[in-house]
């Protein structure tokens, strides 16, 4: 007997297979060239749907201009990988496909919240230095029509690089790969020359850096929770990229790193967060550096909530700066260097076992009032002024600014507290050389107490700014 299929039912079949095929995740062929495969939320079956696409520019920050070649890359609220690698055209356009679960047999994707990565040629990565990368939201995604892309852009997608000094260009990139477990993801450090390059590789473990200076003694290394890898060996050419650097996989990583956080006065009570840093990505000045995918406690994606003891399982071997309230909670670590818990702590991850039990003491930041006091850069017009709310038992501040690498550009170390404004804001106006138009700066202030000691800072990610 001859079974009929009712109209509906093929209408289903050719929406989610794909010209009769059958939609498979792991095979991007199994839907049509314009169409994925993806997951909708609630249904066993996979449908095939107009792709997720993040779109947006890459541009030189200084003078807008258009940058060519940069590779852009997302990240998700763990800092991995969820896409692959879009490479921007001759006028800076580029468009990231991201995979996304859907809400719906029409295909509406589950929004998302995103970081991008992004380097090219004789620039700065991003991020890196002073410049974070703020989190994106998928949420405003549309389609202009059936089987049209979803597209999110907007002015957090436009990514805007800082070009690097005259004797630094024109160097070449190194490239390789990573053998990645499924669902893992990997910070990649090249180390060499006094200096290290980091990339996060992509969901096929492909991963580059640029602007690598042409030597020998170069050694590439991969920071993956949970497991251990063997570093590979090379050397730098000039002219040409080096490629084929491959980093394989030595075994689990079982490292746990115990340690605690005493909050003292003034403290947020809500918490903090604590991070490991690769120490040869530490910048001392600015007290930051590459953390390696999942190593944050708590879990990554989770508001700061440390109080007392923590923990970070899965941690690679490796040398690291442990970092707490490094996050914008209203926290900072203790900077009086004369009591215990307020040093930056160091520590060696051997065979599995970390050198130490890190200890903090973390207490409530100076709250700035501007410019730079959200997330975001802010742009200022004229002479910058400097302002934040006064802080309990200061006798004095300092200030210092920051160039976007951590270079000081000026500093005054004797700020009196009755520098007040109309609002009562204690106010200093920038008093140092000029500042370069459209490039990023960082401001911070330190509350120091009766004995001359340090008592408090502004956080560590707020503060930043650029001149108009």
């Amino acid at each position: 007997m001859v079974k009929r299929i009712v109209p509906a039912l093929v209408s289903f079949l050719i929406v989610a297979c794909g010209d009769d095929k059958e939609c498979k995740l792991d095979d991007p062929e199994s839907c049509s060239d314009n169409l994925v495969c993806e997951k909708v939320r609630g249904q066993e079956q996979a449908m095939c749907f107009a792709p997720m696409q993040v779109e947006g520019k890459v541009f030189d920050l200084a003078s807008g201009a258009a940058v060519a070649n940069a590779e852009v890359t997302a990240l998700d609220a763990n800092g991995a990988p969820v896409s692959g690698v879009a490479v921007s055209g001759t006028d800076g356009r580029y468009s990231l496909r991201i995979p996304t679960e859907r809400s719906d047999d029409k295909g509406t994707p589950v929004p998302a919240r995103l970081t991008l990565r992004a380097g090219a040629r004789n620039y700065q990565p991003f991020p890196s230095g002073l410049r974070v990368a703020l989190p994106i939201d998928t949420a405003a995604a549309a389609s202009s029509g059936e089987e049209e892309p979803w597209v999110f852009a907007s002015a957090q997608t436009d990514v805007g690089l800082i070009g690097l000094p005259t004797t630094e260009q024109g160097r070449p990139a190194v490239s390789g790969t990573v053998e990645l477990a499924t669902g893992r993801s990997a910070l990649v450090v090249v180390e060499g020359n006094g200096r290290a390059y980091s990339a996060v590789a992509d969901t096929s473990g492909k991963w580059k850096v640029f602007n690598v200076e042409p030597g020998g003694g170069y050694r590439a290394q991969a920071y993956v929770k949970g497991s251990n890898y063997t570093a590979a060996d090379f050397a730098v050419q000039s002219g040409a990229e080096t490629t084929g650097v491959a980093i394989r996989r030595a075994g689990d990583s079982n490292a746990t790193l115990s340690g605690s956080v005493q909050l003292v006065a003034g403290a947020n009570g809500a918490g903090t967060s604590v991070v490991m840093v690769v120490e040869s990505t530490f910048n001392e000045a600015l007290i930051r550096g590459e953390v390696p995918p999942g190593l944050r406690s708590p879990e990554p994606g989770i508001a700061p909530t440390v109080t007392g003891a923590f923990s970070i399982t899965g941690v690679p071997d490796g040398k690291y700066v442990v970092l707490a309230a490094f996050e914008n909670d209203g926290n900072v670590r203790d900077p009086d260097p004369n009591i215990s818990g307020t040093q930056i702590s160091r520590l060696t991850v051997a065979n599995g076992t970390p050198s130490l039990s890190p200890a903090f003491k973390v207490t409530g930041a100076i709250q700035m009032v501007g410019p730079g006091a959200g997330e975001a850069s802010e742009a200022v017009t004229g002479t910058p002024k400097f302002s934040w709310k006064p802080y309990s038992s200061a006798k004095s501040y300092e200030l210092r600014v920051f160039d976007s690498q951590g270079t000081k550009v000026w500093e005054n170390l004797t700020v009196s507290p009755d520098l007040r404004n109309s609002a009562g804001d204690v106010e200093l106006p920038y008093g140092g050389p000029a500042l370069t138009p459209g490039l990023i700066y960082q401001w911070r202030a330190t509350a120091k107490g009766n004995a001359g000691n340090p008592i408090s800072n502004t956080e560590e990610l707020r503060g930043l700014f650029s001149v108009q």
